[in-house]
């Protein structure tokens, strides 16, 4: 094996990419049938079904979130639990001992649950996003990004470019950690694995 206030920025940041930590799958997985990238003002939003994964993760992730703001870089921690296989895609996020959000990902719905104190501006689209941008097999990525974006992977990183400009870059540095930096948005996670399960 190889993811509003300030305080609520950091929140919505480190969901980003709740599961980033597990190894990347193989580059030369084979491409499946895939959704279309919805587009967004920045950044296209990928929606690959969960089945193109082809495997199953069960992971426990610790995120430090690094984000500027007035009064220079701020730093906080989230712990995320990821369930992945052929049918769902299963997500938790929790902060100060509380389940900040819950997602649930089928290839079709998307189900989002929050706590009433979670942040408005928190995007479940994003964090899906992120999320399989740093696990789902590169063929499938590329098979679903728009003209003119590509995903660029070597066995220890993977970076996502519009044209020249790279937006995103994700780093594997050891078995059990990712470091994901969202350029175009200002924000780094350092993601690690502290529990782990599910095939390869």
């Amino acid at each position: 094996m190889r993811g509003l206030s300030l305080a609520s920025c950091v929140v919505v940041a480190g969901l980003l990419a709740l599961g980033g930590c597990a190894t990347p799958a193989p580059q030369d997985a084979g491409a499946p049938a895939v959704q279309s990238a919805q587009p967004s003002a920045t950044v296209p939003l990928l929606r690959l079904p969960p089945a193109s994964l082809g495997r199953t993760l069960h992971l426990q992730q610790q995120i430090t979130v690094q984000y500027p703001s007035p009064q220079g870089e701020q730093s906080r921690d989230l712990l995320a639990l990821l369930e992945a296989d052929a049918s769902h895609t299963r997500l938790a996020a929790v902060a100060g001992g509380q389940v900040l959000a819950r997602l649930d990902w089928d290839g079709t719905d998307l189900r989002v649950t929050r706590a009433p104190w979670a942040p408005p501006e928190l995007l479940p689209e994003r964090i899906l996003n992120d999320l399989q941008l740093s696990l789902w097999p590169v063929a499938a990525i590329q098979a679903a990004l728009p003209a003119g974006w590509r995903l660029e992977a070597t066995a220890d990183s993977r970076q996502l470019r519009a044209g020249a400009e790279v937006v995103a870059e994700i780093r594997y540095p050891d078995a059990r950690t990712t470091q994901f930096v969202q350029r175009r948005d200002g924000y780094r996670l350092t993601i690690r694995t502290l529990q782990e399960g599910g095939t390869r």
